[in-house]
């Protein structure tokens, strides 16, 4: 069993990776990493998928020049600070125009990694790089326009070995999906997600241990995923367990 301090460190490292590697597959996607700040940037319009995590104790200065240089691509973007640095980081956000989020954003771990349950009934969950097409289908019904949808599904991102997409139908129908990473000595869960008409009929859950699994059958025996308020009762039903929190920082129009 690992202990608590090995599996923060863990927590951390896996949320770093996820976004190292969405950038490493974004046109013009980079990354910029120093003692206790990790920045990011994949120019992808969202505020979620550009921005700095402070892990360590570090200078305002430092994570100061980081959002600038996350800023200077021009993409909107978020602050993420481990809940005790909070206070010794308090002037960085305002002076970015960043403004605290109400949710909490924890950190979670499954750790040892259990054997995953039959997915509900009618529920089917499907993998591959032929089921890309299925999960931009998905997005574009949730909301986002096809070129978006593409630029999230990259093709490249679909064949990496370190990445597993997952398609979860109902009745046959395409209406969620989840991804796993690897990365970071940890397995994440990331990008889980289900179409309104489609919820508490257990197609999310299906989908979560589907990513957990890839993760289980690549050797790693911890999970790591960021919840969001939607999903926590979920993840925390199946055995995750927060670790850390994160404090979440965005501009009003994120």
């Amino acid at each position: 069993m690992r202990t608590e301090e090995e599996l923060v460190a863990l927590a951390h490292a896996s949320f770093h990776a996820g976004f190292r590697k969405l950038a490493a597959h974004c046109p013009g996607g980079e990354t910029r990493e120093t003692d206790g700040v990790f920045a990011f940037v994949t120019k992808l319009p969202f505020s979620l998928f550009n921005g700095c995590i402070v892990t360590e104790p570090v200078a305002a200065e430092r994570v100061d020049g980081a959002l600038g240089w996350v800023h200077g691509h021009g993409a909107p973007y978020r602050l993420w600070i481990v809940d005790k640095l909070v206070g010794d980081l308090a002037g960085v956000p305002p002076r970015h125009g960043l403004e605290p989020q109400p949710d909490p954003y924890p950190g979670m771990v499954l750790h040892p990694v259990p054997e995953p349950p039959a997915p509900a009934e009618g529920v089917e969950v499907v993998s591959g790089v032929e089921t890309v097409d299925e999960a931009m289908g998905v997005a574009v019904a949730g909301g986002l326009t096809e070129e978006l949808a593409r630029r999230i599904y990259p093709g490249s991102f679909a064949h990496d070995p370190e990445v597993q997409f997952f398609v979860g139908r109902l009745g046959g129908q395409a209406v969620g999906t989840s991804i796993s990473i690897q990365g970071g000595g940890a397995s994440g869960v990331v990008a889980v997600g289900t179409l309104p008409e489609a919820r508490r009929r257990g197609v999310g859950t299906a989908l979560s241990w589907a990513a957990v699994d890839a993760g289980r059958l690549r050797g790693f025996d911890t999970i790591v995923l960021q919840a969001t308020p939607m999903g926590l009762p979920v993840y925390e039903a199946m055995g995750f367990r927060t670790v850390v929190t994160y404090a979440d920082f965005a501009a009003p129009s994120a």
